[in-house]
């Protein structure tokens, strides 16, 4: 996907990515973790062409710089913990990742992001009003609304940024289960400070450090031995 990858955000800005080599075969699952300012962001902001870059890109077997941006974002859904709810309904909100879908489309989405019997079990349904920023809702069921939305984009790569972030325990395990049924048959970049519980759902992890990736291995792997991977594990999973 990524090879000798160099992206900055002004001319005399030191390089955020510097010379990244990263590759996810299809429907593989790959965990990019990294302390803050490690350069995951940027990751982000160059898939979805947000940002020019230096070296190779290559997404669905063509080089990203030669897509239109919203070519390249088709090819995305991104979760994060920053995805905003629009003021009107649940279904304005799904509808705003695919328009044309269809009932049983929305239906099957919320079911996969297990949000659906929390939808029906409202008084209007999926004609609930969310209100301004989704207040209705809890921190657990705004990211299953947002995970419902990029599962009905149907986008060959899904992007987990920081899926679980600010949420409590419970909340987190539940959400879990979600994750997990939506990642089935994707190509999926996790992009986290840490990991936990959400290590079970990758194949791979690589380590980013100032802008480069610094370490690489199945989770068992690196779990096992010194190096970046143990830092970052001591210092934001500790005990």
């Amino acid at each position: 996907m990524l090879r000798d990858v160099r992206l900055r955000y002004a001319d005399d800005a030191p390089w955020a990515l510097d010379g990244v080599d990263l590759d996810v075969a299809p429907g593989g699952r790959l965990a990019l973790v990294g302390a803050s300012g490690a350069g995951k962001s940027s990751v982000v902001q160059l898939l979805a062409r947000f940002r020019e870059y230096q070296g190779s890109a290559r997404v669905g077997g063509h080089e990203l710089r030669d897509y239109a941006g919203d070519d390249a974002r088709a090819l995305l859904a991104v979760v994060s913990q920053d995805d905003y709810l629009f003021h009107g309904t649940l279904l304005d909100n799904l509808l705003l990742a695919r328009p044309d879908a269809t009932e049983a489309q929305i239906v099957d989405a919320c079911r996969c992001a297990q949000l659906h019997e929390f939808i029906v079990g409202l008084p209007d349904g999926y004609h609930s009003s969310l209100g301004e920023g989704g207040t209705m809702l809890s921190g657990g069921q705004a990211r299953r609304l947002a995970l419902a939305r990029a599962l009905l984009k149907d986008a060959p790569i899904l992007i987990l940024d920081e899926p679980t972030e600010g949420l409590d325990a419970a909340t987190e395990r539940e959400l879990f289960a979600a994750l997990a049924q939506a990642m089935a048959g994707r190509t999926v970049l996790l992009i986290s400070h840490r990991l936990g519980a959400l290590a079970e759902l990758v194949d791979e992890v690589a380590v980013l450090q100032a802008g480069r990736v610094v370490q690489r291995g199945r989770v068992a792997a690196l779990e096992s031995q010194p190096g970046p991977y143990a830092q970052l594990r001591e210092l934001y999973e500790p005990g």
